[in-house]
């Protein structure tokens, strides 16, 4: 089998709720990339540009996700659906 899809995420959320899951799952990958980046820097004493790359880029998304999350009403609802699709590199 070379695919695999996973559903991640399906569901109606409130603003708060959805903050806090969508807020969390950044918050995770970002840690994941600060430490991919410590263990290169000690174990080969240089930086990972990919991992800082992609850092910046999750707390950019992190802020504008907030921001539209604020923009909205305490009431609203909100639905998210996120699949992750896996492929087997050739």
């Amino acid at each position: 089998m070379k695919k695999h899809d996973t559903k991640l995420i399906d569901g109606n959320f409130t603003v708060q709720k959805a903050n806090i899951v969508l807020s969390e799952l950044l918050s995770y990958k970002i840690n994941f990339h600060n430490l991919e980046k410590f263990s290169n820097e000690e174990r080969f004493g240089k930086d990972y540009e990919h991992s800082e790359k992609r850092i910046k880029e999750l707390n950019r998304e992190k802020t504008e996700l907030g921001n539209w999350l604020q923009s909205l009403k305490e009431t609203d609802k909100i639905k998210i659906k996120c699949t992750i699709s896996l492929k087997v590199k050739d």
